[in-house]
């Protein structure tokens, strides 16, 4: 080849340049390749590669991996031939960035590792230290931790011997992610400084915005959220005066965290939109799949989980693409809540499992035990209450273990589940003691006040269990008004439900089927089927009271069976208990009592007393029907001995007995007249002082008139050997009351 032909070579290799710096793509790609074939036939493989190096830069440009993975090994094989040691490595090293960013991790390794021997070789300080920084970045992106952290110092010192600056800065910044992951925020701290203080000096402009970001997200893991807002706003002013779009999508995307953190759902999800369309049109994965996480906590929070479900599972999808660990775990704990809150509770215990296996590549110290409590919501759901409580402890370990704001938080988390699980349990000592731990790690920290209505919810379920209803209702109100100025409207729904129990159990069957409707309404805009089973149950219960037994029968079976379809025994038992009394009413004893008896196997199942109690005592509704006195009493003995195991456990029982014991008048009465028609007038009468001991009179004077004027005395359909017992039996109720009247 002459002279004249190596001059156009370079012609063309120039005006390749040119093209790609005017980003004609198309124009340097075709005039890099005809430079590469003109080199290669001159024997000149140096500048053949160098040819090749550019055309593969292109073709990243033009997101042709595959192309550009096939340009950087000829330009490689060119340097090699040319015996051009650096530029050989230089190319090698290209090739596992584009084999990392296909996620093939392994190859990507390979190609680092050969890259480092022909550095190592040229004694070249400033290519092992690339090397070391890229094997930090690999191994980061492995979730392993500790590995990137030793690499990222290794390139640290080699950058130094280099006097490589900037590069140093780079691995400091990266070194302070692994810092910051391993929740050593003061180690990371330093290091974020220590590169801003260089990108700021060399004037890297764009270094420091990064820098900034760095610290920004510690000041938000932190729950310094007033400094990490300033930070993310910084982030973004200079971003914009640099027009640097990701720097920008960074800074939004914080400001949208701390906007969540405060819940300030609107802002948040106004800056976590902004920053993902600016992921998506700069192509960066890895920023797209952060604010698709982001998103899907959004928008849990909202209650709108189909749009929380779909930027969630696109988030995992991405880190799984990318190969990348660190935040599967923030995105698995989100995605394993939306699960269960739908009644997928298999998926979602696997995903909780999945999260707690991940949660050491997180930098959230609260998520190791919130996934432990997102385990034992769904086993409690499930029944299985000794499980449940074997998971709050677990998580109240590792809560014990965290440094403030995140212990008492986390501390207040554990204590409400375990008060809710002691309530179920008719622990009502334990559980008044869980919910004081509770208020005093709320009003701990201005933050815990997202844990606000929660609290305010299960004290007043503990009040609702107690019979003070206008005390729970207090507590209920409370709890929806909290959770509606925090954005939180699930729990708002949870409290509106209660709202309508609360009437139900005060008789007010109007104000709780109103309420009932509206949390059944809320609950399905919720997408929530165990919440709409509960409104629907509580529906058929108002039914129940306006004594209209088919429509309730219905709205029984529906509730059933949506309760049923998401594994929620204790909704199915007291679905069932409902259930059963309709039926009895309707005159249908048979199938009431195949119902009142799954009801009382499900309750010994969960290890619930007071719904066993209940369950016994309508079963002895059915016997009486029947005739069958010797069982009923016998029923009515367990249910009156499984209340007072209850009540042994109250706090301040001066305080609280009362209350607690006139929900259970009826029962007590019917117990008293069971035995006063077995002739067993003695142990009725023990029966009846025991409970006025407690209670007082009043709420049993009027179950025993009740009963009085239910008994006929009269009518053709009656024999005058039945008109001559029920007088008696009358009688002898009326000496009954007058004895508890004194």
């Amino acid at each position: 080849m002459t002279t004249q032909d190596i001059s156009v070579a370079h012609q063309r290799l120039r005006e390749g340049v040119d093209a790609l710096n005017e980003g004609k793509l198309d124009k340097a790609a075709e005039a890099f390749s005809d430079a590469e074939v003109r080199f290669r036939l001159a024997g000149d493989y140096r500048h053949a590669g160098d040819s090749r190096m550019l055309l593969a830069e292109v073709q990243q440009q033009n997101n042709l991996i595959d192309s550009a993975i096939i340009s950087y090994s000829r330009a490689r094989n060119y340097y090699r031939q040319a015996e051009q040691p650096l530029s050989e490595a230089a190319a090698t090293m290209a090739l596992g960035h584009l084999e990392r960013q296909r996620a093939h991790l392994d190859l990507a390794q390979q190609a680092y590792e050969e890259a480092g021997l022909l550095y190592q070789q040229q004694r070249s300080a400033r290519g092992q230290g690339n090397v070391w920084l890229a094997l930090g970045h690999l191994e980061l992106q492995r979730g392993h931790i500790s590995q990137a952290a030793t690499y990222y110092q290794q390139a640290i010192t080699a950058f130094q011997e280099a006097g490589e600056a900037i590069t140093e800065a780079d691995a400091r910044r990266s070194y302070g992610d692994t810092r910051r992951l391993a929740q050593e925020f003061t180690a990371a701290e330093e290091a974020y400084r220590q590169a801003l203080a260089v990108y700021e000096a060399q004037r890297d402009y764009y270094g420091a915005v990064d820098a900034l970001n760095g610290l920004a997200q510690i000041c938000l893991e932190q729950w310094r959220l007033s400094e990490a807002a300033d930070l993310f706003g910084e982030v973004i002013r200079r971003s914009l005066e640099l027009e640097y779009e990701l720097g920008q999508a960074d800074g939004s995307l914080g400001l949208a965290a701390v906007a969540l953190a405060n819940n300030q759902l609107e802002q948040a999800l106004a800056s976590a939109q902004r920053a993902q369309q600016v992921y998506e049109d700069q192509r960066n994965a890895l920023g797209l799949a952060q604010a698709l996480r982001l998103l899907g906590e959004i928008n849990l929070r909202r209650g709108q989980l189909a749009y929380a479900n779909s930027q969630v599972q696109r988030a995992l999808r991405t880190y799984q693409a990318l190969a990348r660990r660190p935040g599967t775990a923030e995105a698995q704990l989100c995605l394993a809540e939306i699960l269960r809150r739908r009644g997928q509770l298999e998926r979602a215990a696997e995903t909780f499992s999945a999260a707690q296996q991940q949660a050491h590549l997180s930098a959230n110290a609260l998520l190791p035990s919130q996934a432990l409590l997102g385990l034992g919501d769904i086993h409690r759901q499930r029944g299985q209450l000794a499980r449940a409580h074997a998971l709050y402890e677990e998580a109240a370990t590792l809560a014990a273990q965290l440094v403030e704001p995140f212990r008492s938080y986390a501390q207040a988390e554990v204590a409400l589940r375990q008060a809710r699980l002691a309530i179920a349990r008719g622990a009502l000592q334990l559980a008044w003691e869980q919910l004081n731990q509770a208020r005093s790690c709320v009003e701990s920290g201005p933050l815990h006040a997202r844990l606000g209505p929660l609290l305010a919810l299960v004290e007043g379920e503990w009040y609702l269990t107690l019979g003070e209803f206008w005390r729970a209702e207090g507590r209920f109100s409370e709890a929806r008004q909290r959770a509606e100025a925090i954005q939180e409207p699930l729990l708002a729904t949870e409290a509106l439900l209660s709202l309508a129990r609360t009437y139900l159990a005060r008789s007010e069957l109007e104000a709780a089927s109103l309420t009932y409707t509206e949390a059944e309404r809320q609950f399905q805009q919720l997408e929530n089927p165990v919440g709409i089973a509960a409104a629907t149950l509580g529906s058929a219960q108002v039914l129940i009271g306006q004594q209209r037994w088919s429509e309730a029968i219905e709205r029984c079976e529906a509730a059933l069976a949506r309760f049923e379809q998401n594994e929620d025994l204790a909704g199915q038992a007291e679905t069932l208990l409902a259930l059963g009394l309709a039926r009895r009413n309707n005159e249908q004893l048979s199938e009431a009592w195949t119902s009142f008896e799954s009801a009382l196997r499900l309750y010994q199942q969960q290890g619930q007393p007071l719904g066993e109690s209940d369950a016994r005592y309508e079963r002895a509704g059915v016997l009486l029907a029947q005739g069958r006195l010797a069982e009923a009493a016998s029923e009515l003995q367990e249910a009156i001995r499984l209340v007072e195991g209850v009540r042994q456990t109250l706090p301040s029982p001066e305080q609280w007995t009362a209350p607690f014991m006139r929900q259970y008048a009826a029962l007590y009465a019917q117990a008293a007249i069971t035995e006063l028609r077995r002739n067993q007038e003695q142990q009725a009468r023990a029966l009846l002082a025991s409970y006025v001991r407690l209670a007082g009179p009043h709420e049993l004077q009027e179950q025993l008139k009740a009963y009085e004027e239910s008994i006929p005395t009269g009518g053709e359909h009656l024999s005058e050997e039945a008109i001559s017992a029920n007088k008696d039996l009358l009688k002898r109720l009326r000496q009954l009351r007058k004895d508890v009247a004194s």
